[in-house]
C-alpha cells in the first residue's frame, strides 16, 4: 500500500472518530451553551438577584469547562495535533487567546507583579469566564443554525425565519428588568418595535435609547444591529468554512438572496470577506470617532468615549441610525471630522459588499496607462487588463451623483430655513450629511421637523432609492433605479437599455419594474392604513399632517429611520403597521413573495394578444 493511500485511510478513520465524538458530545454542548448563555442573560438582565452572583459565576465556569471539553476531546480522538487543530480551528484559537489572557492576569495579580488588587483580578477573571461562555455558545449556535439551514427545503424561508427568531429573541431580552431604567418591563409591542427596528437596521424608536435603556438594553440593541445588518446567514457561512464544512448550493442560495448577488460556489469566502471587512471598517470608525463625544459637562471621559465610538461606528456601518443622544447628531452639525467619519461609514455600508470586494481588489497597476511605465512593463506584461463590472460602475456613479444632487438640493431648499443662522461651513456639513443619511442611515444633524415640505418630499425620493445591492441598506436599490431610468429612455428611443457599452437583459428590466411596483404598492397600503388609524393621534397633532405619515411609512419600509416626530405618537395599530413595514423592507418584497409562494414549472404557454395602453 502506498504512503499516500495510507495517509488517506488514516485521515478517514480520524474523521470518523471525530464525527462519532461530536455526536456523543452533542447534548453536552447543547446543555452547556443554553445554560451558560441563559445564566449570562438572566443575571445581567437582573432576573437573577445580585446576591446569587457567586453561584452564577461558578455555574458559568462549569459551562465554559464543558464547552472546552469538545475541542479537547477532538484532539484526543484525532490522535494528531495537526488534524485536531484543523477540526477545531476557531475553538483552538479562541482557547489559546483565553489561556494567554489568563496567564497575563496571573502575572498582574497581587501574588506576582502586584499590579492589580484581589478585587480587580477577580473581576477580570469573571469577565473572562463570561466572555468565553458567550463566545463559545454563539459558535455552537451558528454551527447548529448552519446544519439546520442545510437541511431546509427552501433557503429563503430559512432567511426569513432567522430574522423572525432574532426579532423575537431581542424583544424578549428588552423586556427583562435589566434592559430599561424605568420600573417594570416595556410592553410587548414597544419591545417588539425596538427589536424589529434594530434587527432590520432601521433606527425608528418608540423609546429613547440613551435615556431609557440601561447598558444591557443598549448592548442588546447593538447586537441586534450587528446580526441584523449582516444577517445570521453571513455569520453561519463564515463559520461553516471555519468548521471545515464548506459552503453548499443552499448556503449560496440563501446568502446570495440576502445579499442580492450570485454567490454560487463561493459562499464561505464571501461570508469571511463580509465579516472581515466589517470588523476592519468598524474598528477604523471607532478610532476616527474617539474623542468627539460631548455630554452636559463637556467631553465625555475615556471609557464613555470608547463606548460611544463603538456604538455609533457599528450603527453607522450597518446603516441602522441608532444613536445615544436624544437629538441624534444635531449637536455635531458643524463637526466636520465626525460628519465625514459617520458619513463615510454609512456610504461604505450602503455601497454593497460585492462592490467593495471588487474595488479593493482592483489591480490598478495593470491598467494600460500604468503598465507601460518602464519599471512595470516587464513584470506585469502577462497580467490581463483589469476591468470593473457593470454593477460596480453603476453603483459608484449613481451613489456619487445622488450624494452630490442630494447635498445641493438640501442646501438650496434649506439655506434660508432650517439652516438659517449657521455658518457656511456648518451648512455645507449639514447638507452633505443629509444627502447621505436618507440612503438609509437614519442619523440627522438638523431638526427635520423644521424643514420645508418640499425638502421632506425630496428626502422621500432619496429614501425610496436607498442603497446598493448586497449592502446593509434598504430601498429599491441604486441599480434598480438606474435600470428603470434606462428602460424609460430606451423605450423613448425604441432601443434596448444600454449603459457603458453593455446591453441590459429583459429579465433585469422586468425584475426592476416588479420591485418598484411592489415597493410602491406596499408603501401606499401602509400609508393608507396609517391614515385610518392615526387620525387623532398624529394627523391632527403634528405640523406636517398626512405628509408625516407618508414620510414615516417610506422611512420604515426603506429601513432609513428618519422621522418627523411621529414614531412616539403612534397608536398600537400604527406601531404594528410600521413593524410590518420594517420587516418587509429588510427582507425585500420580492424575496417575501418568493419565500411564501411556490414557483411551479409552467406546463404550457397561452397565445399572445396585445392590448392598448397609454
Amino acid at each position: 500500500m502506498s504512503l499516500r493511500r495510507t495517509i488517506q485511510l488514516t485521515d478517514l478513520f480520524a474523521n470518523e472518530r471525530i464525527d462519532a465524538f461530536r455526536a456523543r458530545y452533542r447534548f453536552v454542548n447543547i446543555f452547556a451553551s443554553v445554560a451558560g448563555f441563559a445564566l449570562f442573560l438572566m443575571y445581567h438582565g437582573e432576573v437573577i438577584p445580585y446576591d446569587y452572583k457567586n453561584f452564577v459565576y461558578a455555574a458559568q465556569a462549569v459551562c465554559l469547562a464543558l464547552l472546552l471539553g469538545e475541542p479537547a476531546g477532538i484532539y484526543i480522538a484525532s490522535r494528531n495535533l495537526r488534524r485536531g487543530l484543523a477540526a477545531t480551528a476557531v475553538d483552538s484559537i479562541a482557547a489559546g487567546l483565553g489561556l494567554g489572557l489568563l496567564l497575563l492576569l496571573a502575572a498582574l495579580s497581587p501574588w506576582v507583579l502586584d499590579v492589580m488588587n484581589v478585587q480587580q483580578a477577580a473581576d477580570a477573571l469573571v469577565l473572562g469566564i463570561q466572555g468565553g461562555v458567550v463566545f463559545f455558545s454563539l459558535l455552537r449556535f451558528l454551527r447548529g443554525f448552519h446544519v439546520i439551514s442545510r437541511l431546509a427545503s427552501n433557503p429563503l424561508q430559512i432567511f426569513m425565519a432567522s430574522f423572525v427568531g432574532l426579532i423575537l429573541l431581542g424583544a424578549g431580552l428588552l423586556m427583562l428588568p435589566g434592559a430599561t431604567i424605568a420600573e417594570g418591563s416595556p410592553d410587548f409591542v414597544d419591545a417588539l418595535f425596538m427589536a424589529t427596528s434594530a434587527a432590520c437596521v432601521t433606527g425608528l424608536t418608540t423609546m429613547d435609547l440613551g435615556s431609557q435603556f440601561k447598558p444591557f438594553g443598549q448592548l442588546v440593541i447593538l447586537a441586534l444591529i450587528q446580526f441584523g445588518g449582516l444577517g445570521i446567514m453571513s455569520f453561519a457561512a463564515f463559520f461553516s468554512v471555519m468548521f471545515g464544512s464548506g459552503g453548499g448550493i443552499r448556503d449560496s442560495a440563501a446568502l446570495g438572496e440576502m445579499m442580492s448577488v450570485n454567490l454560487a460556489g463561493r459562499v464561505g469566502r464571501t461570508g469571511a470577506w463580509i465579516l472581515g471587512s466589517t470588523l476592519v471598517f468598524e474598528a477604523l470608525g471607532v478610532f476616527l470617532l474617539y474623542g468627539h463625544w460631548k455630554g452636559p459637562d463637556g467631553f465625555l471621559p475615556a471609557d464613555q468615549q470608547l463606548y460611544y465610538s463603538a456604538f455609533h461606528s457599528i450603527s453607522a456601518f450597518c446603516n441602522a441610525g441608532f444613536g445615544l443622544h436624544q437629538d441624534s447628531l444635531v449637536t455635531y452639525a458643524g463637526d466636520w471630522p465626525l460628519v465625514l467619519s459617520i458619513g463615510s461609514l454609512v456610504v461604505l455600508g450602503g455601497i454593497g459588499f460585492p462592490v467593495m470586494v471588487e474595488v479593493f481588489s482592483f489591480k490598478f497597476w495593470a491598467l494600460p496607462s500604468i503598465r507601460s511605465l518602464p519599471l512595470l512593463r516587464k513584470r506585469i506584461s502577462k497580467q490581463p487588463v483589469p476591468r470593473l463590472s457593470l454593477q460596480t460602475k453603476i453603483v459608484i456613479l449613481t451613489s456619487t451623483a445622488l450624494i452630490a444632487i442630494g447635498a445641493a438640493g438640501f442646501w438650496a431648499m434649506e439655506y434660508d430655513h432650517s439652516l438659517k443662522g449657521m455658518s457656511t461651513s456648518t451648512q455645507a456639513a449639514a447638507s452633505l450629511f443629509h444627502a447621505i443619511t436618507p440612503r438609509t442611515a437614519g442619523f440627522n444633524t438638523v431638526d427635520l421637523v423644521n424643514c420645508r415640505p418640499a425638502t421632506h418630499f425630496f428626502t422621500i425620493l432619496l429614501m425610496l432609492i436607498g442603497g446598493s445591492p448586497g449592502s446593509t441598506a434598504g430601498g429599491i436599490k441604486t441599480t434598480t433605479f438606474v435600470v428603470l431610468l434606462l428602460a424609460v429612455a430606451a423605450m423613448l428611443r425604441a432601443r434596448s437599455p444600454e449603459i457603458f457599452k453593455r446591453r441590459l437583459t429583459e429579465e433585469v428590466t422586468t425584475k426592476s419594474l416588479v420591485m418598484l411596483v411592489l415597493a410602491l404598492a406596499f408603501v401606499s397600503a401602509a400609508t393608507f392604513a396609517l391614515l385610518m388609524t392615526e387620525q387623532n393621534s398624529v394627523i391632527e397633532t403634528t405640523q406636517h399632517g398626512a405628509l408625516s405619515l407618508l414620510y414615516e411609512a417610506v422611512s420604515a419600509f426603506c429601513t432609513v429611520g428618519l422621522t418627523l416626530g411621529v414614531t412616539s405618537k403612534l397608536t398600537m395599530a400604527g406601531k404594528l403597521i410600521i413593524i410590518a413595514c420594517m420587516f418587509v423592507g429588510r427582507i425585500g418584497p420580492l424575496t417575501l413573495v418568493l419565500a411564501i409562494g411556490r414557483r411551479k414549472t409552467q406546463r404550457f404557454v397561452y397565445p399572445n394578444e396585445s392590448v392598448m395602453i397609454g
